[in-house]
């Protein structure tokens, strides 16, 4: 423990700490402790941190976070002179600064400078690694509220939630990781937050997971959760998203021969989540009846657009999945590949004759 002694006693010099205790009074106020309490703190733990100081006991984990708070470095910098050192083959990787140093920085310029070039001791990505309490940098980007780190991975990683049921997807280059982590409507929430609706719609990408398994009905994905759907329902620019008819490419596959996207399939569709909008609006109308009528009275002039378009029969239009796939070919398949646009439907009736009355009026298509 003498490499952490000289190095707390370097970064406290750094800070202006002048004492132990100072320093304790520190961490504590970092654990939520306050006013006198955090003075009594310090006394308690003085003997034990100069005993942790002198290796004589372990360093207790509920002073980590503090530590690496205060001195705006990772547990790794404190115990490792050399853990920032960029590592130069992939199977001699030394540290690399921990999850929270970037998140709670949350500093453009050092994503920008370090971030890719950083792996685990493993040599993998850092993206797809855990720390020591099962973490990962994703949900300390949720704990610290990182959006600068959220456009950084957009920008630079074309973060996506593509894979099923809900795992995030980094793109940059050829290769791709994923990591599967339990705070993705949190994460959601915090994109949101942002009020970029490009973004939100680009990592929420509802486009892909309704071409990818549309028909499957997807009720384990996150674009089926009601925590999801409020999100949405509640944020007016993402709301009236859902509307635009928005041209989207989707690709079949990479070609690692000439380093770019090939053979893609271009859809021109309204976005895919308006019927489990509508779903969830219709069974919970005392918080989204408007919303639930706006919707309506959308799908009853969309829908009357798509039969148009087919020539005013219904006879070749199907419906061919629980999104709203619509097929306008006599085309017995459930392959997706022709799909159309999104028709706005609805299976059942609510109390409610104004809403009612609106499923009325929609036009009805076949269900393949």
């Amino acid at each position: 423990m003498e490499i952490l002694k000289t190095n707390i006693d370097h970064y406290m010099k750094l800070k202006g700490i002048k004492q132990y205790s100072h320093l304790l009074i520190d961490i504590a106020h970092e654990l939520g402790i306050k006013g006198q309490d955090a003075y009594d703190f310090a006394n308690r733990e003085k003997s034990n941190f100069a005993k942790m100081l002198r290796g004589e006991r372990p360093l207790k984990y509920q002073f980590i976070i503090p530590l690496e708070k205060i001195f705006g470095v990772s547990l790794a910098r404190l115990l490792d002179e050399n853990a920032y050192k960029l590592p130069v083959e992939k199977d001699n990787v030394p540290f690399n600064k921990g999850y929270r140093y970037y998140a709670y920085l949350d500093d453009p310029e050092l994503y920008k400078n370090e971030f890719d070039i950083l792996l685990a001791k493993n040599g993998k990505s850092i993206l797809t690694q855990s720390d020591e309490f099962g973490k990962t940098y994703l949900d300390y980007m949720v704990e610290y509220h990182s959006v600068n780190g959220i456009k950084y991975l957009h920008n630079e990683y074309g973060i996506t939630l593509k894979r099923h049921p809900n795992l995030f997807d980094f793109d940059n280059d050829l290769s791709s990781t994923w990591i599967d982590f339990e705070n993705f409507v949190e994460f959601a929430r915090l994109v949101a937050s942002m009020n970029d609706t490009e973004l939100f719609n680009d990592i929420f990408d509802s486009y892909y997971m309704f071409i990818l398994c549309g028909h499957y009905g997807s009720n384990s994905t996150i674009f089926c959760q009601g925590e999801y759907l409020e999100i949405i329902l509640d944020n007016d620019d993402l709301f009236n998203s859902i509307f635009r008819k928005r041209q989207y490419k989707y690709v079949l596959h990479k070609s690692l021969k000439f380093k770019e996207k090939t053979d893609s399939i271009t859809y021109n569709l309204i976005n895919p989540i308006i019927n489990n909008c509508l779903r969830y609006a219709l069974n919970h109308l005392d918080s989204y009846r408007q919303r639930a009528i706006t919707m309506l009275k959308f799908g009853i002039k969309h829908n009357k657009e798509i039969l148009n378009k087919a020539g005013n029969t219904t006879y070749y239009i199907y419906i061919c999945d629980d999104l709203g796939g619509v097929k306008t070919k006599p085309f017995n398949s459930y392959d997706n590949c022709d799909v159309e646009d999104i028709a706005v439907f609805v299976d059942t009736e609510v109390n409610d004759k104004e809403i009612n009355a609106l499923i009325k009026q929609l036009p009805k298509f076949k269900k393949l």
